[in-house]
């Protein structure tokens, strides 16, 4: 694997970006809202109906598990706390924001994905919040993933060290492109957690390279399309 120089001073602003949620108007309806947070054992947002500006809504807080992509718990509420932002907004008189209660101690550790609707109607982009570590997972993208390994067919005389200056390991190194995720993010990608430690001439844009032990492994992962998400 060709090596580069390291860039300092990428900026994680622009991925960090990605984790705003953002209210969604959904086609041929007049319902919005927006997913605001996960804080704690609270997830908040908001729900206004255009159609029915003084009427609170009804809202369903799906969460899904992505490995499992069971559903782990829906939560209804009434969205009709006062929010000052929403009545500056000519949100009506601003009483439709609510929050509801997770016992995220109660899940299983895995990633999840937190969904709102409204009568059935998704009004927002997800929310994800993983357990057992108390850590946000910011959604990335999907991205191509091969590998390689410490073989000169794969490093090209490199082996296991790394332009970030670490010994690569298995289930812990990804090659990078710095232009896209700066090195030392935390990734998680199917359900393993990685380090952003190497880059490569051949790692460009939404790609990314896992590292193994054997050039065996590397042919068994072969090309793969993953959802990849930063570990915050």
């Amino acid at each position: 694997m060709n090596k580069t120089r390291i860039f300092a001073g990428i900026a994680l602003g622009i991925l960090m970006t990605l984790s705003q949620a953002v209210s969604v108007l959904a086609a041929g309806s007049t319902l919005n809202g927006c997913l605001d947070s996960v804080e704690g054992n609270a997830i908040a947002g908001w729900a206004w109906d255009a159609a029915a500006p003084e009427t609170a809504q009804t809202v369903s807080v799906t969460i899904t598990n992505r490995s499992t992509k069971e559903t782990a718990a829906v939560l209804t509420a009434e969205a009709n706390e006062y929010r000052e932002d929403l009545a500056q907004k000519g949100m009506g008189g601003g009483y439709f924001g609510f929050h509801v209660t997770v016992d995220w101690e109660s899940f299983p550790e895995a990633a999840y994905q937190i969904s709102l609707s409204v009568s059935g109607t998704a009004v927002a982009k997800p929310l994800y919040h993983s357990t057992g570590s108390g850590e946000h997972l910011i959604p990335l993208g999907v991205f191509k993933t091969t590998a390689y390994c410490p073989c000169y067919s794969c490093s090209e005389g490199w082996g296991r060290h790394t332009s970030s200056g670490k010994m690569a390991a298995a289930n812990h190194t990804v090659a990078v492109d710095p232009r896209v995720i700066p090195i030392g993010s935390r990734l998680l990608i199917d359900g393993t957690e990685y380090v952003a430690e190497d880059i490569g001439g051949g790692v460009k844009g939404h790609h990314i390279d896992i590292f193994f032990n054997t050039h065996g492994e590397t042919r068994a992962h072969g090309t793969r399309n993953s959802e990849v998400f930063l570990i915050q």
